[in-house]
């Protein structure tokens, strides 16, 4: 029973949805009463949405263009700042040769700068084709001072459907953002568990961030196609974010906590 919210007094009903004090006679209306209680600041945070505007601008600034040349050959991806001191994370087959070798060192753009960067480790062995995990440690010989290290959000708490956007380098054309939602939460793929979303990616979205609707990272896309290499289209793939940070640990580098 709700009491007065001056004296603590009992309350009658006086008609009209107003009600009076049996005490000190402060009167109240229903809607007095029916205010529901304030979310904690916890529970605001987790249901904060961004636009894809706010996504693209709180984070571009840790999304890299990568690309290397060998012979004749260009090659392009996209990778993600993990570390203010300029470890990034794109995929092994991004910085590796057909036969599984490292590059060695690739060009990263971001911030409008061209920067070195020496590939630290890869995760498989054979192109992103292994029993490996198709992820590579870089690190950027220096960081432009606009350059952030993006927050990573635990894959494991992501639902089908909510909105995700991805930023990378689409065939090695430069940065843009493409839109979509979370089709699969755990997709089995060729023995590994994915994040499967339908953001339009291309050649060159390699080793970029997926984001959730808060713009946290939940996933570094990988591909495209299914196992049997055939094309998979509304179906694009990322690893989730759980895989890269355990990944990311196993190299020793401390990004902190999952959000």
């Amino acid at each position: 029973m709700n009491r007065c919210k001056v004296c603590g007094g009992s309350l009658t009903d006086i008609g009209g949805g107003n009600f009076r004090c049996t005490c000190c006679r402060a009167m109240f209306s229903a809607s007095d009463f029916s205010a529901k209680p304030k979310k904690s600041i916890s529970e605001q945070k987790e249901s904060v949405s961004v636009s894809g505007a706010d996504v693209f601008d709180n984070n571009v600034g840790g999304v890299l263009e990568i690309s290397w040349t060998h012979g004749n050959s260009e090659y392009s991806g996209s990778g993600l700042i993990i570390t203010s001191d300029g470890y990034a994370i794109t995929n092994t087959h991004v910085v590796s040769f057909a036969d599984g070798r490292s590059c060695g060192s690739v060009t990263v753009k971001v911030c409008d700068e061209n920067i070195k960067a020496d590939v630290i480790r890869l995760g498989d062995d054979r192109h992103g084709a292994g029993n490996g995990v198709d992820l590579a440690l870089i690190k950027l010989r220096r960081m432009p001072a606009d350059a952030k290290a993006l927050t990573f959000a635990d894959s494991e708490k992501v639902r089908n459907g909510e909105n995700v956007y991805v930023i990378g380098n689409s065939l090695g054309y430069g940065t843009c953002i493409t839109s979509g939602i979370v089709s699969d939460r755990a997709r089995s793929n060729g023995g590994k568990v994915y994040v499967m979303h339908d953001c339009a990616t291309n050649g060159g979205n390699s080793g970029g961030p997926l984001f959730n609707a808060q713009g946290y990272v939940i996933g570094v896309h990988v591909s495209s196609q299914l196992n049997n290499g055939a094309l998979a289209v509304g179906m694009k793939y990322a690893i989730p974010s759980r895989t890269v940070w355990e990944f990311i640990k196993k190299c020793g580098v401390n990004i902190g906590r999952l959000i």
